[in-house]
């Protein structure tokens, strides 16, 4: 019976010794960026995604095995008497190249195609925002740095972002 236990108790510390010692546990960690309010007089929308300065960001960045994905959490109102389409894109944080609705031809598409009907307000969630992402691997290069530029452009009129949060989950190794 002891030999049976000492056994059980030496193949348990062995598997956590190979777990903890060679790094194959691995920890997500969601990092939510949040976005204020913002009336948008013409068809774009910009904002500067910086999460390097979270407390989960800082604590672990040394540990970031890689980014998982890119999520957006959108309230888009739509105020005007015609239907909108909202787009997303993004570009480098250390080289910003929109300054106009042409920035389009210069960054990469992440949310394609948001309907967003006359009068009314639309709330995209982080799980419904998979239907419309696209160019993710472009996104996730972006996030591993801890910072992007966020681009919305509109067709047809003007937009409101209500509030919204982009969601950046990574995975760690434990230390």
């Amino acid at each position: 019976m002891l030999k049976t236990s000492m056994r059980l108790v030496a193949a348990s510390l062995a598997v956590a010794a190979l777990l903890f010692g060679c790094g194959l546990l691995s920890i997500m960690i969601l990092i939510n960026e949040e976005i204020d309010t913002t009336t948008v007089p013409g068809d774009l929308f910009y904002y500067g995604v910086d999460v390097t300065d979270d407390e989960d960001w800082e604590e672990h960045q040394d540990n970031i095995e890689f980014v998982n994905y890119v999520a957006f959490d959108l309230y888009l109102n739509n105020p005007g008497g015609s239907d909108i389409t909202f787009n997303g894109y993004i570009d480098d944080a250390a080289n910003p190249v929109c300054g106009t609705s042409a920035c389009a031809a210069a960054t990469t598409r992440v949310l394609k195609d948001i309907t967003i009907p006359a009068g009314s307000t639309r709330h995209i969630t982080a799980g419904q925002s998979f239907q419309f992402i696209e160019n993710m691997s472009v996104m996730k290069t972006l996030a591993r740095e801890g910072a992007f530029h966020l681009y919305g452009v509109s067709t047809g009129g003007s937009f409101v972002i209500d509030s919204g949060r982009v969601i950046v989950a990574i995975v760690i190794s434990a230390p």
